[in-house]
């Protein structure tokens, strides 16, 4: 009976050492983190470049945002976006101001909240203070074409003037005061053609003034002494000869811009007389400042 015992604790040891070894097999991985779910497309779309990053890129990595003019205040870029296109996903890290050119119809889909389906005209500019990334889709089959003005310097505080620039803002139109001398300019006006051009006010930050402004024949933009720098952006149906100190310097048509350095005298003419309008985008920080009274 012995050797019989002897052998049966021998099996029942082996067994025990058996078990508490590990299970044979490959490695597990460690769990992964969850990725968030890349963007979806609708299916008439291109197939998105599987090379391109999926995080968001700098407005100027974006390729359908043109750098067109940049300067110690501003970047301006052209963007276009083809029917049934989309742009990547960019980032954007400063206030801006944009400009619609033509008609658009887009989808903006903003990281971290729903899409929002919107409609522009011709002409609309709108203000944004940044700090936001999204993409742009033209999903209807309408191109979306528009001039970007990112703002370099701090902006401090918004406030629409008379159009709303600023979505959601009140309206702050400067009323004009009646006086015996625009009573009288204003009847003149009524058998005359108007002799300044006309001029309305959008939007202003502590740092920079919007204004519309249109020229026709006979009725051009001068400035004899500006004190700031100012952005032009010509509007759809511009065609401008614009001139500084006296001399050419380019022709504007929809979307081109030009720089309008202060203290150069300037005139902008609409050359063919089809009623040109173009904003102004006045630099306020860029005026001189001025010299202390002498005591």
């Amino acid at each position: 009976m012995k050797p019989a015992l002897s052998l049966i604790c021998m099996l029942l040891c082996s067994c025990a050492i058996v078990a508490q070894e590990p299970a044979s097999g490959p490695p597990q991985a460690p769990a992964s983190t969850p990725q968030p779910a890349a963007p979806s497309y609708p299916s008439y779309l291109p197939p998105q470049n599987p090379t391109a990053p999926q995080g968001p890129v700098a407005i100027s990595d974006e390729p359908h945002h043109r750098l067109v003019l940049q300067n110690e205040f501003v970047r301006v870029y052209e963007v276009t976006v083809s029917p049934l296109d989309f742009t990547l996903l960019h980032q954007h890290d400063l206030p801006y101001l944009y400009v619609v050119l033509g008609m658009a119809d887009i989808i903006n889909a903003i990281v971290g909240k729903p899409e929002l389906h919107q409609i522009m005209q011709d002409g609309d500019t709108h203000y944004s203070p940044g700090h936001f990334a999204h993409l742009v889709r033209t999903d209807s089959g309408v191109p979306f074409h528009n001039v970007t003005v990112e703002l370099l310097r701090t902006q401090g505080t918004p406030k629409n003037l008379c159009r709303d620039v600023l979505a959601g803002g009140p309206l702050n139109c400067p009323e004009k005061k009646a006086t015996a001398e625009t009573k009288g300019r204003a009847i003149k006006e009524q058998t005359e053609p108007e002799s300044t051009p006309s001029e309305i006010p959008y939007f202003e930050t502590d740092e920079v003034l919007v204004e519309l402004r249109k020229a026709s024949s006979g009725n051009d933009y001068v400035d004899a002494k500006p004190k700031s720098d100012t952005l032009l952006v010509a509007l759809t149906n511009a065609n401008l000869d614009a001139n500084l100190d006296g001399e050419h310097v380019q022709f504007l048509h929809g979307g081109d811009v030009l720089w309008l350095p202060a203290g150069q005298r300037r005139r902008v003419v609409d050359f063919l007389g089809t009623r040109s309008s173009f904003l102004l985008i006045t630099f306020k920080d860029s005026a001189p400042t001025p010299a202390p009274a002498p005591r």
